[in-house]
């Protein structure tokens, strides 16, 4: 019994100098990679050549709360949605009257013979058959012009951008919506330069358009 006591001990020992050992060995490794990281980073950021590469970003919430295009639009696509529902409203109400009229025959047992209620009663469904076709389909072409004005959008937006930076030369021109970026020094925001030139492009579309 007096054997175990030291044995164990060791035992322990080497264990703890093996643990030891080996986080020491992951902590270097650790902070190797670190370093390795640090330096990639630094290489990817001065280029192949030595060369900084040169990064913008652009606020892309404010270019559309404020592209006089992308303004017109929505008020367009708004105004025609508002036409949309009125005339299906309108449409709704004239079904629903029947409905009601149906029903008070029905209660008020009006009708003489079950042929005429059955006619009826498939009249009023045609109708609201022929109503919700009629929703869907607006409601599809609506949509499908919409997605179309927001490609035509992006296009122009794109397009300019390409264009002003064929002048300026930056390396990347990055995207800015909502929080998607955690920081950006104000130093390399070129909103403005993109959202001027874009409305002064499409103030000149409008006044050649409408002289």
């Amino acid at each position: 019994m007096k054997n175990i006591k030291p044995l164990f001990s060791i035992t322990v020992a080497v264990l703890c100098l093996m643990l030891f050992t080996q986080c020491g060995s992951e902590r270097q490794t650790e902070r190797t990679g670190k370093a390795e990281n640090a330096t990639n980073v630094e290489r990817y950021l001065t280029g192949n050549h030595g060369k900084s590469i040169r990064i913008a970003y652009i606020n892309l919430d404010t270019i559309m709360y404020r592209y006089e295009f992308a303004l017109d639009i929505n008020k367009e696509m708004i105004s025609k949605e508002a036409k949309m529902v009125a005339t299906l409203e309108i449409k709704r109400k004239v079904i629903e009257e029947e409905i009601a009229q149906f029903e008070y025959k029905c209660n008020a047992r009006i009708f003489t013979n079950e042929e005429a209620y059955i006619k009826e009663r498939e009249e009023i469904m045609r109708k609201e058959k022929e109503f919700m076709s009629l929703r869907d389909e607006m409601y599809a072409e609506w949509e499908s012009e919409n997605f179309e004005r927001g490609k035509k959008l992006r296009e122009r937006i794109n397009r300019y951008i390409q264009e002003y930076n064929d002048k300026n030369g930056y390396d990347f021109i990055l995207t800015k919506i909502g929080d998607n970026i955690l920081y950006a020094n104000d130093t390399y925001d070129i909103t403005n330069d993109i959202l001027d030139g874009l409305n002064n492009r499409y103030r000149k579309t409008k006044q050649t358009k409408n002289p």
